[in-house]
């Protein structure tokens, strides 16, 4: 959506606010401390997630409850959300792509506007090289960073050592005389559930949370800044620390909607230890929060939750993401921003994507939003002057065929409605209020709401985009 953001004269180099974004990697939109109301509109009433972090976020500022991965895979989610661009013009189409510096993003505008912009974890902005040398390398500092320390994911952890040499995480697991262990399990873990074989200090999301307040400690007094720090989990594989392990094997949690019988004991194993991810997540968020009070910091500061993509954990019997069901491209999103004039403990159920979040930073810092992104400031939902900014969410991927058909797909959704498209497939419609994890297909019933959908997907590029086009003609080549 097109829009030019006038520059507040309000805002000047005194009065604009920090912001500081946690950022997970596949963590999906309904596993989230939600209040009971949206539980049972999500399907997820039995959910019991011990998050306190994360609640006291949601109940100083505002969730969204239908937030959209634009992309459901690493590096096209995080180009989208760098950009302000829907995934067809984000330049990434798959994880081994590296982010295009010459494509302006949020990061580079804060910081000409006089932001200092910083970050740890994983970026997944260079994927494509497997190679973050000191973990500030040419890509973060041509994009506009003042400092910053990228490193591996999980597996590229792996990657790195077998490929190239170790990243950050994999020179500090070197270090620490574990990462040869870390390596030798990961290569075998497969979606085993079993404690990983690092100390509590070399858990990758404690490595990236200790980090983080490295960062806080160093960060300047005399300027606004912006810090993002991003965690390898709660994507897969299914690794956790001992203590993790122990602290959910007495918890229950629900199976994966439509996960067959024979399969739900290793569902709930899996299951087990991803609400572990997530809650130890939290736990790093809320001693990051701690270190920024006692810097004097917090009251200055918007805070914001939210994550690339989702992961299905054993929905209709499958794993991991790149789909388009819910549990796959619904993201969390909250916004504490009850410093500067934001509501307080509100949950809104409206489209958002996730690249919105680029223009709400550059409304907040009082920089002009770029005329061609398709990115709208979530501030006056925040604020709550408006009730939606968007009529659709819409999320896209083209994906590599292993065997079979072209597997690209398109998903538009309204909140209430969603319409998964596919070449050479019939559209599928879902009406999400009574069927949050789309078990029956009711397209052929209302074709009246495909076609509302469809023209929501298309009259925005969709399969019609040149781009789009040219890159799923490659795929049948």
């Amino acid at each position: 959506m097109k829009r030019k953001n006038k520059v507040r004269k309000e805002d000047n180099m005194e009065t604009r606010p920090n912001f500081l974004l946690f950022f997970s990697d596949q963590h999906r939109g309904d596993w989230m401390p939600y209040p009971a109301d949206v539980k049972r509109q999500m399907g997820v009433e039995k959910l019991d997630l011990k998050m306190p972090a994360i609640r006291s976020l949601m109940d100083r500022g505002v969730c969204f409850t239908c937030g959209v991965s634009p992309a459901p895979v690493c590096a096209p989610a995080r180009a989208c959300l760098a950009s302000g661009r829907r995934y067809r013009n984000c330049r990434v189409y798959q994880n081994n792509v590296n982010y295009d510096p010459a494509l302006p993003s949020f990061y580079g505008l804060l910081q000409k506007s006089g932001y200092y912009v910083t970050g740890a974890g994983k970026f997944d902005l260079n994927k494509g090289d497997l190679d973050w040398g000191n973990g500030f390398h040419d890509t973060l500092r041509r994009m506009g960073f003042s400092d910053a320390l990228d490193s591996e994911g999980k597996m590229d952890a792996v990657w790195a050592v077998l490929m190239n040499e170790p990243g950050p995480y994999g020179k500090m697991l070197e270090q620490h005389g574990c990462l040869k262990a870390y390596v030798e399990d990961m290569l075998h873990r497969g979606r085993g559930t079993d404690p990983a074989p690092v100390p509590p200090e070399c858990y990758a999301d404690n490595w990236i949370g200790q980090e983080g307040r490295d960062l806080i400690a160093r960060l300047p007094q005399d300027s606004p800044w912006f810090l993002q720090l991003n965690f390898s989990g709660p994507h897969d594989p299914w690794d956790v620390t001992e203590e993790m392990h122990a602290a959910v094997q007495a918890r229950s949690f629900p199976a994966g909607a439509g996960c067959p019988e024979e399969e739900r004991a290793h569902n709930l194993a899996v299951r087990k230890n991803y609400a572990a991810m997530i809650e130890n997540i939290d736990s790093q968020i809320g001693r990051c929060l701690e270190a920024l009070q006692a810097r004097g910091m917090l009251e200055n500061t918007i805070v914001i939750y939210a994550a690339d993509h989702g992961e299905l954990m054993g929905d209709h019997g499958l794993y991991g993401k790149s789909r388009p069901e819910q549990g796959a491209i619904h993201i969390p999103l909250v916004i504490d921003a009850s410093r500067w004039n934001g509501k307080q403990g509100l949950c809104l159920h409206t489209p958002v994507e996730l690249q919105d979040l680029a223009a709400t930073f550059l409304d907040y810092a009082g920089v002009a939003v770029p005329e061609n992104w398709e990115s709208c400031s979530l501030r006056p939902l925040v604020e709550g002057t408006v009730g939606s900014v968007r009529p659709f969410a819409v999320s896209e991927l083209i994906t590599r065929p292993r065997k079979g058909p072209l597997a690209s797909f398109g998903c538009v959704t309204d909140g209430e409605w969603k319409l998964i498209l596919r070449p050479g497939e019939e559209d599928r419609l879902y009406h999400l209020t009574e069927d949050p994890f789309e078990q029956k297909d009711l397209a052929r019933y209302f074709p009246g709401q495909v076609e509302r959908l469809r023209q929501g997907f298309d009259d925005r590029g969709g399969r019609k985009h040149p781009a789009l086009l040219q890159y799923t003609q490659a795929f049948h080549n």
